[in-house]
């Protein structure tokens, strides 16, 4: 249980602070829709992840 929490919190985290890189890196004016893009995107892909385990709400 304990395990699964760390393993979220790190995709979560990682996807987080992934986007905001891609955020910083791009100085145009779309610069902030695409930075929600590749974070929710992230998002859902982590969750269809820990559904592939089990352990996620969606199940596979």
């Amino acid at each position: 249980m304990l395990m699964m929490i760390i393993v979220v919190f790190f995709f979560f985290f990682l996807s987080f602070f992934l986007s905001f890189f891609l955020y910083f890196s791009f100085n145009c004016s779309f610069s902030l829709i695409f930075y929600f893009f590749i974070f929710l995107l992230l998002l859902v892909l982590t969750i269809l992840l820990l559904s592939a385990f089990g352990c996620g709400p969606v199940f596979l």
